[in-house]
């Protein structure tokens, strides 16, 4: 069996046990508790230990072990501070993709949102933030990626990107976490270390973090009343003409905005392939490969699985 082969099945693996203890949970939830109360941290420890542990097995029975899914190379502080920069300058194109989904469903970001309301910073950075840079990276940019990579790199980045936007489970969070996915995987081959990849995703979800937290603060000073809820069925499918009218030029303002942000991140990011010594690799590493399949029908049910709950999500939505 070949190697793409294997790590679909154990991506098809982690969708199942994922969505199996989620269901569980849900219908056992009435009877037991202990589940119904269950802290937002220890469902936040749980669903990555799901998505950490199939992986982790996988590592552990091959003799090279996990250290062949994890490149890491020593990267400089100014690596370090051109990612984070790189990062932010990807977060205005990360608003519009969200801003888009947002017309379709908004249980992603909503849930979010309501996770995060009266809990406490440091521990939400910790599990919101740090924990998912760690785990999601070691299992998408390490054991998916870097075993796809060795058929081909193109369809390596643009499937493992693919594959986290599903693991999200939701339409909100699939369309901006599959384009974040592509350029996670660019970072750890600009510089051969996944700890580039695990910087910038921790300071997307640390910037999310400080957001949901600070922002009602700063509205409470400014006597700005925020709403904290959204209507079901999608945000601007509830608006009027007039709102959606707005909601759509604040879309295109940011797109235009987006675009330009965006080339600004290309040329940090051909910065941070020169200062690691890696811009002719990434000229030309696209070049090459094999034919070995990378889509096999492990992967495939996988996908259908994912998108069957995220219809599951929105047919909800649209039912309260």
């Amino acid at each position: 069996m070949s190697e793409n082969k294997r790590v679909n099945r154990v991506f098809l693996i982690t969708i199942l046990l994922y969505v199996g203890t989620s269901l569980g949970m849900s219908l056992l939830a009435p009877y037991i508790p202990a589940l119904a109360g269950m802290s937002n941290y220890a469902s936040i420890f749980l669903s990555q230990a799901l998505i950490f542990l199939p992986g982790f097995l996988y590592c552990k029975r091959k003799e090279t072990g996990i250290r062949e899914f994890l490149p890491y190379r020593k990267i400089n502080i100014a690596s370090v501070v051109l990612v984070i920069i790189c990062t932010y300058l990807m977060y205005p194109l990360i608003i519009v993709l969200n801003a888009i989904s947002m017309i379709f469903t908004t249980s992603g970001s909503t849930a979010v949102m309501d996770m995060m309301q009266g809990q406490s910073f440091i521990l939400s950075l910790l599990f919101t933030a740090a924990l998912p840079a760690c785990v999601e990276e070691f299992i998408f940019r390490g054991v998916l990626f870097q075993t796809y990579k060795k058929s081909r790199m193109f369809p390596a980045i643009l499937l493992s990107g693919f594959l986290f936007g599903c693991a999200h489970m939701n339409l909100n969070q699939f369309v901006y976490a599959f384009a974040l996915g592509i350029y996670l995987a660019f970072l750890v081959e600009a510089t051969g270390s996944i700890f580039s990849s695990m910087v910038a995703h921790f300071t997307l979800n640390a910037t999310s973090v400080a957001m949901t937290f600070f922002l009602p603060i700063l509205y409470g000073q400014l006597g700005i009343e925020q709403e904290m809820s959204v209507q079901a069925g999608g945000f601007a499918a509830n608006m009027e003409n007039s709102e959606l009218l707005l909601f759509l030029m604040g879309i295109t303002i940011w797109g235009i905005i987006a675009v330009g942000t965006t080339c600004a991140a290309v040329g940090i990011y051909i910065a941070i392939c020169k200062i690691n010594h890696r811009w002719d690799y990434v000229k030309h590493m696209f070049s090459g490969g094999t034919r070995e399949k990378i889509i096999t029908v492990p992967v495939i049910l996988a996908i259908l699985v994912s998108f069957a709950m995220m219809g599951m999500h929105i047919y909800l939505e649209r039912a309260v």
